[in-house]
This record gives C-alpha cells, structure tokens and sequence, in this order.
C-alpha cells in the first residue's frame, strides 16, 4: 500500500495526514461504523423462529430509515441543483410532484416490511429456516433503495454535463 500511495500521490503516506482526518479519529470512526455494518448485516447462526426473523427486521428499520432518508435528502438537495443547472425548469412549473415526496417514506418502509414477509414466505415453503436469508435480503433492499433513491439525481447530472 506505501507504494502505491507514494506512486500515486508522490508522496509518503504520512504526508498525507494533515490533509486527512487525523489517523486516530479517521480510524476509530472507520471502526464504528464498520462495527455497524457488521451488526446491520449480521444474524446468528441458528435458524431464527418466526418471532424472531420479524424482530430482527424490525430492530434494524430506524436505522435503515435513517440510512435512505440521509442519502435521500442529499439526492434531493442535488437534484435540485442540477435540475437548476440544466435549465430545464420554466418559471411556476414544480421540480417534483410534492405529493409523491411525501409518499416515498412511506413506500420505503411498505417495501422494507415485505423483507421480512418474503423471508416468513422463504421459509415456510422451503419448510426449514435459514440465517442467511434475512441478511442477503436486507443487503439486496437496501441497495436497490439506494439505486432508487439516488437516481433522480444521477439522471440529471448526466443530463447536465451532456448539455455541458
């Protein structure tokens, strides 16, 4: 790895570090949230009852609204922005249909409770529980929430720089 930053940045590594988060506080929140993860992602390896898949979907729902909410309002702010920038919004004409604004929270969490209803579902018809079912698709959820969410503005900045 020193090499390849040295090679890169033609510098030493620790040359870096006045530029960066000092190295204790970079890594002790590197550490807290890849401990996160780890908890988010995270189940026992013994088959869980069903009482037990539904509470564990639903002790991870803040944090998982917390998670698409924050990444949903930056993707709001800059679809504005490169809406803005795009020249592509006439005087009196709505960027969004505020109604849908209000709706996709809502559509988020109707999408993440059938997470844990596609997971009951898995396991009845496969007549034996798993504990991998649960963390592959929370992972395949959050990411396409992530998709989903992030696309507006995507679709605009490439929009904007196309018409550059």
């Amino acid at each position: 790895m020193d090499n390849r930053l040295r090679r890169f940045f033609g510098v030493r590594p620790h040359g870096l570090q006045p530029m960066l988060i000092p190295y204790s506080v970079g890594s002790n929140i590197m550490a807290i949230v890849k401990r996160f993860f780890l908890w988010f992602f995270a189940r026992p390896s013994e088959p869980p009852s069903w009482l037990e898949i539904i509470a564990w979907w639903e002790i991870r729902r803040i944090p998982y609204n917390l998670i698409i909410g924050s990444v949903g309002m930056v993707s709001l702010l800059l679809f504005f922005v490169f809406i803005h920038l795009a020249n592509e919004l006439k005087p009196g004409e709505d960027a969004i249909e505020p109604l849908g604004l209000l709706a996709a929270p809502f559509a988020v969490n109707i999408c993440y409770t059938a997470g844990w209803i596609v997971e009951l579902l898995l396991s009845a018809v496969r007549r034996r529980r798993s504990s991998v079912c649960g963390p592959a698709l929370l992972k395949l959820g959050v990411g396409f929430s992530l998709f989903v969410v992030l696309l507006p503005s995507t679709f605009w900045f490439v929009i904007w720089i196309a018409r550059g």
